[in-house]
């Protein structure tokens, strides 16, 4: 079916019958609005006087007796029926005596007004007595001529609608056929004979055209059928050899005996330089002076030739490899009417294999060299030169959780602009690469190489512990490295891999984002680290790590307020093991939960003991960085539990890195802990990076002030003016505040002229087993103790 539009027949048509119709309904609108509003207004004026003649009847009594009351009774129930806005009595000088109004009534709208003299029958005259005059609401009339107008517009467009939809339905019946008599016409004109003639089979008009156009597509069918024969035999073949020159990989060229480009396939403008069809044969804009000129030579001497060329490819500038013959053409006599140039493309071979060893010697994200390529380096370096080579090998801080919280393509871009940095630094004797993962690694031979290396590195280390944008997104890492140095045809390269691999381990156990050089000593420190971590495994399956337990007093009354619970290990054959030294290797390999569970456990399980029999201090256990963010406060409400421990019996200590290494989420995790009842303290207070500015952060309960502090009291002012600024800040927070490491009787003296509420140390002797802990508490069964609550 055709399309509706102005412009189509059957628009024009449809638009014809649908104009004259509106303009009818319109006149015949207006012309039923003009005869509403007479015969409204001729009713309006008839009510008008009937109310005139019977409201004077009414009046004409009480206006000759003086009635007033009844006059005005008579007007306000005229007003009130509401059919009249206002009733005005006037006398015989025309002046208004009476006046009654409908409380809508506004001068400035349209009423009809109309009077008539009121009289009185005397005898056989009639006296006039005064005159009435009314105004009545136009409304009246324009209320019923809108809703007949509505009525009869409604009525109008419904008939209207009705009229278009079945002329529209009789145009699209009559105009079918003739759409698609116009398609066929269409269509033969652009010599498209397909399908039949629609129509062909109707007996009217249409059926007359259909077979008009019939037999005009027949005759056209028949002069093309002619031509194509006549035809068709060139036409294959200069097809079948345009085709064949089309789609051949080779280029070809074909010029006449002047030197004119008649012919040069999409390969041939390819290879050929500027040649195309229509220009003068141009050998210098693709082959170098000398090869041009031998070339040329060869075309004018009519001798065929075969050479290799390398141009460079218009489309990208890649460098091709070509092999090029040429020679002349000739007819069946010989006569000489040209030369033909093939070439033949070799590049993707070639490129394909640079491509893969390209890609065997690369990383795919980063492009740059993979380990298999560094390692090769490695050894040539060391082999072939005998020189020094320093070896890199450096990994992101933290970027597994990144790759866990973003996802991978946020990690792929963080490697990709690490990447970029190492780039920077190569050069013909600086290698970088990526290992794997977030690994890479850097090679810098001469004699200088350690230090150059070790200056690249820092560099970086600098450059990643800045904030870092990616994708829009501002990502926070750092970068630890380790560095390792050979020399010599003699030396091992996977020897200097190990060594650095060991100093990288030593740089991110000692903080991250540092630059460690490997030295002799710390092969040492790695084997005996790897031998503690085994031998750590072992003792928490065996049980071998113990609590101990150091008393902490009330500095101004002597009692014992609480115990800090310390980790200790007795190794048979190491002899006693640090916690300084153990619980950092905890941390690093992951034991550092179970560790903190046995020490928890039965440090609650001593807390609930005592608390049995009547002891209302506190015992402390630390808890690790490593335990936020986890849900620490189910760990600890767990342990809680298991040894029936009440949470007012124990207290929980942590250092300011849980929030630099936690952030909100620890400081959430520190107030669920406050809410199951656990007294929370800060460690190691005033050692950190910004103390004062984390106390407010932190919603603890004590501060205990760390040792190096203590230590220097007796003998350093600043430091006793420091001690005093922390209980003053403490208490004013509501903090109580304990003294650690205190040792001596100074100590005790200095933290009490300070301000200190609480004293922890070897001043009240050594950390105490759980038995000498409780003997100490309990000397006697009928000794009470005066202790906090």
């Amino acid at each position: 079916m055709g399309g509706f539009g102005i412009s189509s027949f059957r628009g024009r048509l449809l638009l014809g019958l649908l104009i004259p119709v509106l303009v009818i309904q319109a006149l015949s609108i207006a012309h039923e609005m003009l005869e509403h509003k007479e015969v409204y207004q001729q009713a309006l004026q008839e009510e008008s006087n009937l109310v005139l003649r019977f409201a004077g009847e009414a009046l004409a009594r009480p206006m000759w007796d003086y009635d007033s009351d009844q006059i005005q009774s008579i007007l306000k129930g005229i007003v009130s029926e509401g059919r009249t806005a206002q009733v005005g009595i006037f006398d015989s000088g025309d002046r208004q005596i009476y006046l009654e109004q409908a409380p809508t009534y506004s001068p400035a709208e349209g009423y009809l007004q109309a009077s008539k003299d009121i009289l009185y029958q005397v005898g056989d005259q009639q006296m006039p007595l005064g005159r009435l005059e009314i105004s009545l609401p136009a409304s009246s009339i324009t209320e019923p001529l809108r809703a007949a107008m509505q009525h009869h517009l409604m009525v109008s467009g419904f008939m209207l609608c009705l009229i278009g939809c079945v002329a529209y339905l009789v145009l699209s019946r009559l105009v079918q056929p003739m759409t698609a008599l116009t398609r066929a016409l269409v269509d033969i004109r652009h010599d498209r004979f397909e399908g039949e003639i629609p129509g062909l089979e109707r007996r009217d008009e249409f059926g007359l055209m259909a077979q008009a156009l019939n037999q005009l597509r027949q005759n056209k069918i028949e002069v093309a059928e002619l031509r194509a024969q006549s035809d068709e035999s060139t036409r294959r073949e200069h097809k079948r050899i345009m085709r064949a020159l089309q789609s051949t990989r080779d280029g070809v060229l074909l010029a006449d005996e002047t030197g004119k480009v008649v012919l040069c396939n999409p390969n041939g403008e390819a290879f050929f330089g500027d040649n195309r069809a229509g220009q003068q044969l141009n050998l210098y804009s693709w082959l170098p002076l000398d090869q041009a000129e031998q070339i040329e030579s060869n075309i004018q001497h009519q001798e065929s030739f075969a050479f290799e060329a390398s141009p460079p490819q218009a489309a990208n500038g890649q460098v091709l490899n070509l092999l090029v013959r040429g020679g002349p053409i000739r007819d069946e006599q010989g006569l000489y009417l040209g030369t033909m140039l093939l070439a033949s493309d070799h590049s993707d071979q070639a490129r394909q294999a640079e491509r893969v060893r390209f890609l065997a010697e690369h990383d795919s994200l980063t492009g740059l060299p993979n380990r298999r390529l560094m390692e090769q380096t490695l050894a040539k370096w060391l082999q072939d030169e005998g020189d020094q080579v320093s070896i890199l090998l450096a990994d992101l801080d933290h970027f597994k959780l990144i790759n866990d919280t973003l996802g991978h393509p946020a990690g792929d871009a963080l490697l990709q602009v690490v990447a970029q940095k190492f780039e920077a630094c190569a050069s013909t004797q600086v290698l970088a690469a990526r290992l794997g993962g977030d690994e890479f690694a850097i090679l810098v031979k001469g004699a200088s190489s350690l230090e150059r290396l070790t200056h690249i590195a820092k560099r970086l280390v600098t450059e990643m512990a800045l904030p870092q944008q990616v994708n829009g997104q501002v990502l926070h890492t750092g970068m630890s490295a380790g560095i390792a140095t050979l020399s010599g045809v003699q030396a091992d390269p996977s020897e200097g891999m190990r060594r650095a691999d060991l100093a990288l381990y030593e740089a991110k156990r000692a903080g991250r984002g540092t630059v460690e050089v490997f030295h002799a000593d710390l092969e040492t420190e790695i084997k005996r680290k790897t031998l503690l971590e085994r031998e750590l495994r072992l003792a928490l399956e065996e049980g071998d790590i113990r609590p101990v337990f150091q008393v902490q007093t009330d500095l101004a009354s002597g009692d014992i307020i609480g115990f800090e619970s310390l980790a200790r290990w007795h190794h048979r054959q190491l002899g006693s093991i640090s916690p300084a030294e153990f619980i950092p290797i905890a941390e690093d390999s992951g034991l550092i939960r179970e560790l903190t569970y046995q020490i928890t456990i039965r440090a609650f399980s001593t807390a609930a003991k005592w608390y049995d029999l009547g002891f209302r201090g506190r015992v402390a256990v630390n808890l690790s960085p490593k335990l936020f963010g986890a849900n620490v406060d189910e760990f600890v409400n767990d342990c809680l539990f298991e040894t029936n421990c009440p949470a007012s019996a124990v207290e929980a200590e942590i250092t300011e890195t849980v929030v630099l290494a936690s952030g909100q989420s620890a400081l959430r995790e520190i107030q669920a802990l406050q809410e199951l009842g656990i007294t929370v303290a800060l460690d190691d207070f005033g050692m950190g990076y910004s103390s004062l500015s984390y106390l407010q952060k932190f919603p603890v309960d004590k501060i205990k002030v760390d040792a190096a502090f203590v230590s220097k009291l007796p003998e350093s002012a600043e430091t006793r003016a420091i001690v005093s600024a922390i209980a003053e800040l403490g208490h004013a927070l509501g903090m109580k505040v304990t003294g650690e490491g205190a040792e001596t009787e100074d100590h005790r003296r200095e933290l009490q002229a300070c301000g200190v509420d609480y004293l922890q140390g070897y001043f009240d002797g050594p950390p105490l087993a759980e038995r000498a802990a409780t003997q100490r508490l309990f000397p006697a069964e009928d000794q009470h103790l005066k202790l906090p609550g």
